[in-house]
């Protein structure tokens, strides 16, 4: 899945749980009214995961990232050093 594509999910549970707020805040009889409060606050929980989900994927992903860069400088550095020209001192 793209980043897109969970950005859509996550604002689609949120859109679906304001919808059933709102059905609850209309209905006038108390069981249907629960029913749809226990509703909402299934999407609401399931898009605070998908968004939770999404920063572990993303520390996690940054993470990866930054441990290349720190190889790919480590390597660059210790190629450096074994073509770096030296110099004999002549000895008198």
């Amino acid at each position: 899945m793209s980043v897109l594509d969970d950005f859509e999910r996550i604002r689609l549970y949120r859109k679906r749980a304001s919808e059933f707020d709102w059905l609850a805040d209309n209905e006038p009889i108390p069981s249907v009214r629960i029913r749809y409060r226990g509703i909402a606050r299934h999407y609401a929980e399931l898009a605070d995961r998908e968004e939770q989900s999404d920063k572990a994927r993303m520390a996690e992903r940054l993470e990866r990232l930054r441990l290349e860069r720190k190889e790919v400088v480590k390597r660059t550095l210790l190629l450096a050093v074994s073509h770096a020209p030296f110099f004999l001192v002549a000895a008198e």
